[in-house]
């Protein structure tokens, strides 16, 4: 560690006491601001009161360090020598644990006698445990870094004498201003890129649900953007002054005055609470600070959800402004203007209309946005030509929004529905209409949605981004091959898709179902736009069963007629499968970057297929049974081919044979040469044998751990298959369950081994497959692999404050064969196998399960009958299985796993 010093003319010797006198002060600076900001003091009056208390901190050690030193060195110091705040520091806005940054100027002429005092006033400074960012160098040295280093040119744009000669630092302020006039397009665009790149690292929107508040879309550092290319093109990086050079609104300054004060006093509270530079609002200080702050749960909210929406408003709101500052301000080359005008072209006798823009002749632009119906044609000739507006018509249409009638013409509303017919650019452009509050003025159901956030650690993203990202990703259709993109370009009224799309989630922050109050919403908007009776029915229909597809696809058992027969029935028609099938891969593609998976959009692709056999009229029965003997036709050469296998060949019967004695939907979910594999398997195997398999995907990141058995092993084989998985650290993502007529056990789980963050190596599949088989085979038992892995004597990380409560719903009626288990529970390392040990207890045998796991969310299905392979029918039993799996459950999250 760093040492402080003291005397010696040339430099300062160790002095233990002084060290800790800094470091109380330090900690001074930090009560002063804590008492401070628990007084109600604004968050700009804690980072100013923390500056100030810093700035007088910094001088007290450089004149300490000053005095060591002689009169003549002294002078040479302070006359050829300075100390400048840059960046945060020279804004005067620094956070408890904010980073100081320095620079320590100084005319060449005195190198030898001002680095060494600057070391050592940068060394007691780290001794005082301020962390600081520091050079020391000349004003031709710091004009050379700023031309190489976007970050280092950023902070000097905002920098701060503390100390030292005033002629010298105006000297360096002199000469950036003259480089910056001389390359302001090259100055300017490096602001810009070297921004966008940090919120590439950060987020790639607004509206993320754990944002860093600092350089995330949206944060503070989209202010510091405006005040450094205000400096750029004005000179001045004060937002104040801005306005007054009518760089910026009124409106606009005021809002990010109350954005900044906003993030400002959250800023603080992080750092207080984490004791360090904290940056990022995680979930549990959103739950920390919305109870701190007085926000309370109502009727349809929770407080954090109303403090979220509170945080994003702002930060939308500092984007916004930011971006349009960006754009309406960016210089351009004479050669870039040129080139601009060249390839400018006329429409409609006013617009113009570029490569990448749209734009109105100015003396026209005010007439153009007095009308909705003329904004909407506007964003209409957009869509056609695949552009976006020029910022100054953008401006200009946000202003005038406001003041628009709320009451839609019929050309407006023929103008909308034209707009949302397009394909391949609806979603940017339904993304510039609602950032402008055009979409809002058109359809008054999605103002709730702004900023509005679900806290259930499922979605990434706000309600309103979530949905503007699932119309862009029904765009991504247009052109991608395969069932979504064959079923997107069948459909002939995508209007009522895009709209379908629009309000989805336009139920969600109300008290009831989100589905049933979007439902209503859209009839609403349909009267509003005046649709057909057919076209509201469809409308209706689509945001009402929005959640079914996934649900039935992802979580039944789409092997059975009976499930895919009920399904298409609730559907209706072809008309209407193809929207919700689009809907559907577009809305989990919309959740996050990791929702969507192959293995989705194939169980998906799977039913679509299945019930779009149905509504034509052909029986599902029929297709299986023609599948069936498609797959034997594929299994049988395989079985023969020379090297595989011994003994008398396989014929067609003998391999309908085993073929009967199979579950059908093991059959019709394992490829044929999977199927061929276990057939072979099966030959050789005995009563005392588990052969186990473990394949790597490295498309889905996933491993598919394989088991074959005889049910002579004993009872329990799944539970006790989840169960070591668990202890293995898996995260499981689904399980088909399979016993044979004649006893035969085929279980498979694809798993995410959370121990490996890329390809598993072979020893870690060996591991687990001996695992798995030491404890099927009883030489070892699950109860020991979780207290030798100690996986539950570490603390999980899970949410604190309101959450779902248990709940487990028993469905006899989609399926003839089986009776449905559903089990809705807070997810935590170990809860499947307590699920799957006590259907176990209860005498049950699972056939079937699917794993639904979103984050701190779980819903399992179990499809399961008794031991003798009959569906339960009693109901004093069912009403026993469903509490006494509650009751497990509930126990499992207070005490944990009892081994």
């Amino acid at each position: 560690m760093p040492t402080a010093l003291t005397s010696s003319p040339d430099r300062m010797e160790p002095d233990l006491s002084r060290m800790a006198e800094w470091r109380a002060k330090l900690d001074s600076i930090r009560q002063q601001a804590r008492g401070s900001y628990q007084s109600g003091a604004s968050g700009l009056q804690v980072a100013s009161l923390i500056s100030q208390s810093m700035d007088d901190f910094i001088l007290e050690i450089y004149r300490e360090a000053l005095q060591h030193r002689t009169a003549a060195q002294r002078t040479t110091i302070e006359e050829h020598g300075a100390v400048i705040a840059i960046g945060g520091s020279g804004r005067g806005e620094m956070a408890p644990y904010s980073d100081v940054d320095l620079l320590f100027l100084h005319r060449p002429n005195c190198r030898r006698v001002f680095e060494p005092f600057a070391g050592d006033v940068i060394r007691n400074l780290g001794d005082a445990w301020i962390s600081l960012g520091h050079s020391t160098r000349t004003i031709g040295n710091a004009l050379e870094m700023a031309a190489a280093e976007p970050q280092f040119l950023t902070a000097l744009l905002e920098a701060r004498l503390l100390a030292g000669n005033q002629r010298l630092f105006v000297s360096l302020q002199h000469k950036l201003r003259r480089y910056v006039h001389r390359r302001q397009s090259s100055v300017f665009a490096k602001c810009v890129k070297s921004r966008e790149e940090e919120r590439a690292k950060f987020g790639a929107t607004v509206r993320q649900l754990e944002p860093e508040i600092k350089r995330s879309p949206g944060g503070l550092r989209d202010v510091h953007l405006i005040r450094w290319t205000g400096f750029v093109r004005f000179g001045t990086s004060d937002i104040d002054l801005l306005r007054r050079q009518d760089a910026l609104t009124l409106e606009d300054a005021q809002t990010l005055q109350a954005a900044v004060e906003f993030l400002t006093r959250i800023r603080i509270d992080l750092h207080f609470s984490a004791g360090t530079a904290s940056e990022v609002l995680s979930w549990p200080e959103q739950l920390r600070l919305a109870q701190s702050l007085g926000y309370r749960d109502n009727e349809s909210q929770r407080d954090v959800e109303q403090f979220m929406q509170t945080y994003f408003r702002h930060s939308t709101a500092i984007a916004d402004i930011s971006a349009r500052f960006v754009a309406r301000h960016e210089p351009h080359t004479r050669v870039k203007r040129l080139w601009k005008s060249l390839f400018r072209r006329r429409s409609n006798g006013i617009f113009l209309v570029t490569k990448h823009e749209l734009d109105v002749l100015p003396r026209y632009r005010e007439s153009v946005c007095q009308r909705l119906e003329d904004v909407l044609k506007v964003y209409e000739l957009a869509a056609t030509h695949g552009v976006s507006l020029s910022p100054l018509l953008v401006e200009t249409i946000k202003r005038v929004v406001p003041e628009l009638p709320d009451d839609l013409s019929p050309e407006s509303i023929k103008t909308f529905l034209t707009i949302l017919s397009c394909s391949g650019r609806v979603g940017p452009v339904l993304r510039d209409m609602y950032n402008t509050g055009v979409l809002e003025k058109v359809l008054p159901a999605f103002a709730h949605t702004r900023c509005l956030i679900q806290f259930n650690q499922y979605h990434s993203y706000t309600v309103d981004e979530h949905t503007l990202r699932v119309v862009e990703a029904a765009d991504a259709l247009a052109t991608k091959p395969g069932a979504f993109g064959d079923a997107y370009g069948e459909i002939r009224h995508k209007e009522i898709l895009h709209l379908a799309m629009l309000l989805h989630d336009a139920g969600k922050g109300f008290s009831g179902d989100h589905s049933d109050v979007g439902r209503r919403i859209a009839g609403d908007m349909a009267n509003r736009l005046r649709l057909s009776a057919h076209q509201r029915d469809l409308l209706m229909f689509l945001v009402h069963k929005h959640l079914n597809m996934s649900h039935v696809a992802l979580l039944h058992n789409i092997d059975d007629d009976d499930e895919v027969l009920n399904f298409a029935r609730d559907v209706g028609s072809p008309e209407y499968l193809r929207m919700l099938f689009v809907l559907t891969a577009a809305d989990i593609q919309g959740v996050g970057p990791n929702a969507w998976t192959d293995w989705k959009g194939l169980f998906l692709t799977q039913l679509y297929e299945r019930a779009m056999l149905a509504l034509s009229g052909e029986d599902p029965h029929t297709h299986d049974a023609e599948r069936l003997t498609r797959l034997r036709a594929e299994v049988l050469p395989i079985l023969n081919s020379p090297g595989n296998g011994s003994g008398e060949p396989w014929t067609d019967e003998s391999l309908a044979r085993y073929f009967d004695t199979f579950a059908r939907h093991y059959l019709l979910s394992t490829p044929a040469s999977q199927i061929a594999a276990d057939l072979r398997h099966i030959q050789k195997l005995n009563a005392e044998q588990v052969i186990v398999e473990g394949r790597y995907d490295a498309t889905s990141k996933t491993v598919e751990y394989r088991v074959l058995t005889l049910d002579t092993i004993g009872s329990g084989c799944f539970s006790k298959m989840a169960g070591t998985l668990a202890a293995k650290r898996m995260q499981i993502l689904s399980a088909t369950i399979s016993t044979s007529t004649g006893g035969i056990v085929i279980d498979s789980f694809r798993v995410v081994d959370t121990d490996h963050a890329k390809t598993i190596p072979e020893f870690r599949l060996d591991e687990v497959k001996s695992a798995i088989r030491d404890v099927l085979l009883g030489r070892d038992n699950v109860e020991s692999l979780f207290r030798r892995s100690s996986r539950f004597t570490v603390p999980v990380p899970v949410l604190t404050g309101r959450r779902e409560a248990t709940r487990v719903a028993i469905d006899n009626d989609s399926s003839v064969q089986f009776t449905i288990i559903d089990v809705f529970a807070h997810d935590r390392p170990g809860l499947l196998y307590t699920i799957t040990a006590c259907l176990r207890d209860l005498g049950l045998s699972v056939s079937l399960a699917k794993i639904g796991t979103n984050r701190d969310q779980v819903l399992d299905v179990f499809y399961v009958t008794d031991r003798g392979g009959a569906k339960l029918l009693a109901e004093s039993r069912l009403d026993s299985i469903q509490r006494t799996l509650v009751e497990r459950i509930e126990e499992f999250e207070r005490n944990g796993f009892a081994a």
